[in-house]
């Protein structure tokens, strides 16, 4: 038998089986609909009007209840007409739907009782003297005729139910038939349709294959060409004209869409062992990348096209974002690295060049006060200026040697060295050149350069060894203060190194507690009574050899240290002072009343965002009274952020101490900030001091400080007198304290108390 016959076949018994199963069907869905529609209209409605029957005399009998309670016949006795209207009518209803039903004649037959003893109730409440004996037993009798109607109505629900179940069994059984003959169909409807589909897949594949072989070219979205052993055309695809279009070629030639060398590439490759070759071409603003297969057995080749400019453009974009910075279009880290590590790697002769970072000191300031959209601006407008100068300078045209590696850090990296001196003249006009402010959204801003310079091959041989170095020239002018150029050398690298000992050592010491407390006397003038103290840090090692705090503060500011041993020397010096207090009270000792001890504050420390809170949790720990506490504070420790500085003191002096500028005379301070600082006194630094009786320039500025802090009703405390001479002329001009190696140089506690602790009389 044929396939077709097959096929044809098992369809015509599919659509018979189909008929029948759709009949059946049919059948039990018009048994369903009728049962459904028999519970709907017939059996829940009586249910429904049984209810109503039941709702009635449970209703009535509250009503009797009530009429008993109240012989209220005008108002109960309409209700109980309506009651018994009510009941009246649904019984009718229940008559017609259970005419034979011996539960009809129950619930009619206890109706008449309960309307009999309803009369006779009425009647007994209607007499001038009411038989109340007489009355309850009527109503007792209404109450239990009443209920027993109830079995009754409770007989036909049952009846109800019962038929309902029965026709849901008939329906359910009905349903189920038609389930296993729909299941049974279905399973042979998959046998059947897997036997036809067998039959069909293989005629439908055969079919397709056929016709997309015959379509790929046609349909296909890249130019398909194919030619014969000899190089001629023999067929186009129609792709072919729509990138001629494309490209503006409207001579309709599909031969001008082959390079140049196509026959020369086709010969070369019809020669050679390889049956494949692809290659890519500019045509115009098109890069086209072209493949060619040989089918020698056919004598026949094919010539594939594709256009692929939007991704080549894509890929140099892509790269282009690699190498270079968003913001500014420099070449970016990435770029500086690669073309650093070339230069070093190619330069085999050792031939010099040199590498120059270019920092832009304080830009910070612009994005946190003027927001990031004008320091991005601002940042443009600096990277145009560094590139057209850099353009400008010379011959060499160098404005492609200038990256931009981070946020405000750029390098140039000069590859040719003219002359000597070249990368560091350059680096002084390139810092003068940004000399003129530079405007952004109306407003001036005013920036300067800090700048590192490292040479090879005399300062590194390998580029990261030159990056570093011309990094650590630069960190070296920022911690000056930044605006300066500065060439590598060995000094500084000794002086890094160092500092990266310091700070080794120094955490080292802070764990094995290595730093202890000195504390110099300050002197009452005239009278030469010790006052007070200032404490002063010491590092003694374990080898006994002292650290002096010139070495290791300075590391301890950069590094962070100084926040934990401030807030130790502060802990310490509370301390201290809160012994020295118990020694006092036990009247053994004779000091001045206002003994104090003076705790020098660093930057980092007075900025701290913890500060209040720490130092009053140490003021707490110890007990003390923080007016015997002075804190000493440097004027360019408040130039950073007047406001802020003036706004700390305000709660230190709010706690209760007192407080000091240290080193007066040496900072920045204005008159007019030195007047809101609610400060107590002011410290002459030893510069004034120390050629004070040679020099009357030191002394016409010291008693210049001394009358001025007093005008402002400030003491004043004179530093660094090593000498009787200077001691006089301190004293002459008015200073209430003196400070200085002439009385004492820092001691430890235990020697203070030995010799300015004497016993009372």
């Amino acid at each position: 038998m044929q396939p077709r016959v097959k096929i044809l076949f098992a369809y015509l018994l599919i659509l018979s089986l189909g008929l029948a199963i759709s009949v059946t069907i049919f059948i039990t869905g018009r048994q369903v609909t009728d049962v459904t529609t028999t519970l709907i209209e017939e059996k829940l409605p009586r249910l429904q009007v049984i209810n109503e029957l039941y709702l009635a005399i449970i209703e009535r009998e509250r009503l009797l209840y009530e009429y008993y309670a109240t012989t209220d016949s005008e108002t109960l006795l309409p209700q109980l007409d309506q009651i018994d209207q009510r009941f009246s009518a649904y019984f009718r209803q229940i008559e017609i739907a259970f005419p034979d039903s011996e539960a009809i004649e129950s619930i009619r037959y206890g109706d008449r009782m309960v309307r009999r003893l309803t009369q006779q109730l009425d009647n007994n409440f209607q007499q001038a003297q009411v038989d109340w004996d007489l009355a309850r037993e009527q109503l007792a009798e209404l109450s239990d005729t009443g209920r027993k109607i109830l079995p009754s109505l409770e007989t036909l629900v049952a009846q109800v139910n019962q038929e309902a179940f029965q026709s849901g069994e008939a329906t359910r059984n009905s349903t189920e038939l038609s389930t296993r003959l729909v299941i049974s169909f279905s399973i042979f409807v998959i046998i059947i349709a897997a036997f036809v589909g067998y039959y069909v897949n293989r005629y439908i594949t055969e079919t397709i294959s056929r016709r997309r072989l015959a379509m790929f070219a046609e349909r296909s979205p890249n130019p398909i060409l194919s030619f014969n052993w000899q190089g001629q055309l023999t067929y186009s695809n129609p792709a072919c004209l729509q990138l001629m279009t494309q490209q503006g070629n409207h001579s309709q030639r599909i031969e001008s869409l082959l390079p140049l060398t196509f026959q020369d590439r086709l010969l070369k490759l019809q020669k050679s062992n390889q049956d494949y070759a692809q290659w890519i071409n500019e045509v115009g603003n098109y890069t086209l990348e072209f493949s060619l297969s040989l089918l020698r057995d056919l004598d026949t080749c094919h010539l594939y096209i594709e256009d692929i400019s939007a991704r080549t453009q894509a890929q140099a974009q892509l790269k282009y974002e690699a190498y270079h910075d968003i913001l500014t279009e420099l070449p970016n880290r990435r770029y500086f690295n690669e073309n650093l590590n070339k230069l070093v790697a190619n330069n085999s002769q050792q031939q010099a060049f040199a590498l120059i970072l270019i920092h832009i000191d304080r830009f910070d300031l612009v994005t946190s006060s003027e927001g990031f959209k004008t320091g991005d601006r601002l940042m443009q407008l600096v990277a145009q200026h560094l590139q057209q100068f850099c353009r400008g300078y010379c011959s060499l045209d160098l404005g492609n040697k200038l990256y931009r590696l981070d946020s405000n850090k750029f390098s140039l990296l000069l590859d040719q060295l003219p002359e000597h001196d070249f990368a560091e003249n350059l680096a002084q006009e390139l810092s003068q050149s940004l000399g003129h402010s530079i405007c952004v959204e109306g407003k001036e801003f005013h920036l300067t350069l800090s700048i590192g310079i490292s040479h090879y091959p005399n300062q590194g041989i390998e580029g990261e060894t030159l990056l570093t170095n011309a990094d650590a020239a630069l960190t070296r002018i920022k911690s000056d203060g930044g605006d300066g150029i500065l060439c590598y050398s060995q000094d500084i690298h000794a002086k890094e190194q160092a500092w990266i000992a310091i700070e080794r050592d120094l955490r080292t010491a802070i764990e094995k507690q290595q730093l202890q407390l000195f504390y110099q006397p300050k002197i009452q003038a005239y009278q030469h009574k010790i006052s007070g103290v200032e404490a002063l840090i010491r590092w003694q090692k374990d080898d006994g050899k002292m650290i002096s705090p010139f070495e290791f503060i300075p590391v301890a500011e950069q590094t962070g240290l100084i926040i934990t041993i401030g807030d130790w020397v502060i802990a310490q010096a509370f301390n201290q002072l809160k012994q020295w207090q118990q020694l006092f009270l036990t009247k053994e000792v004779e000091l001045s009343f206002d003994f104090s001890i003076a705790v020098n504050l660093s930057a980092k420390q007075f900025q701290h965002p913890g500060f209040i809170k720490n130092i009053k949790l140490r003021l707490s720990e110890a007990e003390i009274d923080p007016q015997f506490i002075e804190l000493e504070i440097t004027e360019s420790l408040l130039i950073g952020d007047i406001e802020n500085s003036i706004r700390i003191m305000h709660q230190l002096k709010e706690i209760g101490f007192k407080l000091s500028i240290d080193d007066f005379g040496t900072g920045y301070s204005s008159l007019s900030y030195l007047k809101q600082f609610p400060i107590d006194k002011l410290k002459i630094d030893r510069a004034f001091v120390m050629d004070i009786e040679s020099n009357n320039d030191d002394k016409v500025l010291a008693k210049s400080i001394v009358d001025l802090a007093h005008n402002l009703n400030l003491s004043l405390v004179a530093e660094g007198v090593e000498n009787k001479q200077q001691l006089e002329i301190i004293e002459a001009l008015g200073a209430e304290e003196i400070q200085g190696f002439y009385f004492s140089k820092p001691k430890p506690a235990a020697e203070i108390e030995s010799e300015y602790f004497t016993k009372a009389d």
